[in-house]
């Protein structure tokens, strides 16, 4: 390994900050380029491990992100054209270039709409991010919460309906002061 400067540690410590950031958003980059592929894990892996040895490529303060996905694609790419050396089908060049910029642009736009939901959900009282979450982190059914809770499933679902029109309306606030920002 190349010697370091001396702070190379704490700019280690701020590249694994945002390599673990940005792995939801890589992993999700991956899977569009690759749909339906077993391989998405591998391919991470392998991007990850680029990613690690390039760090020092890697300047503080410009788009993390941009240069992680550039990389991914390239990881993608060695994955596919081994892949067609094996008679896979895989798609061209260009089309994967397409893919490649789309998806990147709209995970850009659904990493605010998250960021948005979870500004969104701390307004929201104690009881019913519980009962969200409940809904949509659990592998149990509505009923099962109705019985703990002492309400109705019909009620729960009402309330639900409600938390849904407020988080999505909230959603659609913040995504228009952010039009009205730009």
């Amino acid at each position: 390994m190349k010697n370091r400067p001396h702070s190379s540690l704490h700019t280690s410590a701020e590249f694994v900050c945002l390599l673990t950031e940005h792995q939801s958003a890589l992993w999700a980059y991956i899977i569009t380029l690759m749909p339906g592929s077993p391989d998405v894990a591998d391919v991470l892996q392998k991007t990850n491990l680029v990613l690690w040895t390039k760090q020092e490529e890697f300047s503080l303060g410009t788009n993390f992100k941009a240069w992680a996905f550039q990389i991914a694609r390239f990881q993608v790419l060695a994955h596919l054209k081994k892949n067609k050396r094996l008679s896979w089908m895989v798609f061209e060049e260009d089309l994967l270039d397409t893919v490649a910029e789309e998806s990147g642009a709209a995970l850009d736009a659904s990493t605010g709409k998250l960021s948005y939901l979870d500004s969104c959900m701390q307004q929201l009282s104690a009881e019913d991010q519980q009962l969200l979450r409940y809904r949509y982190q659990s592998e149990s059914n509505l009923a099962e919460y109705a019985a703990k809770s002492g309400r109705s499933v019909s009620s729960l679902s009402v309330t639900l309906h409600r938390l849904r029109v407020a988080l999505r309306n909230c959603i659609n606030r913040k995504i228009e002061e952010e039009g009205r920002l730009a």
